[in-house]
């Protein structure tokens, strides 16, 4: 197997990190305190920041997505499926079956009709 190594400048970074951190809490811990909260104030306003901003716009988004998959859905009826208003019908009354129909969900773009090959070139 394939070992994955580190970069020793990496290795350095987090053991000098590390001990100041240590140092820090034994030598000022109101400083470490003030520095934790201020970190988390930070975090807490960029999360704000992006809850407010970028996922209500996508939440809009989202939302006109699920109201055309629903439309989507009331216009194409599954093949077989007959309507509530004909499952429970009286016995012995016939109703004719509405036609079954393809999906029409794909569309055709037109191109250009007019202009023909020219199969010589070819």
């Amino acid at each position: 197997m394939f070992r994955r190594t580190t970069h020793p400048l990496i290795g350095i970074v987090l053991f000098l990190g590390a001990f100041g951190l240590v140092y820090t809490l034994f030598a000022q811990p109101a400083l470490l305190f003030r520095r934790i909260i201020f970190i988390g104030l930070i975090v807490a306003l960029l999360y704000a920041i992006y809850y407010f901003v970028y996922q209500r716009r996508m939440d809009k988004e989202r939302a006109a997505y699920l109201k055309a998959v629903q439309q989507s859905k009331k216009r194409h009826v599954e093949r077989g499926k007959v309507p509530a208003k004909l499952s429970h019908s009286k016995k012995g009354t016939h109703h004719r079956l509405p036609k079954k129909r393809s999906t029409t969900h794909l569309t055709v773009i037109e191109g250009k009709k007019g202009k023909k090959k020219n199969r010589a070139s070819f």
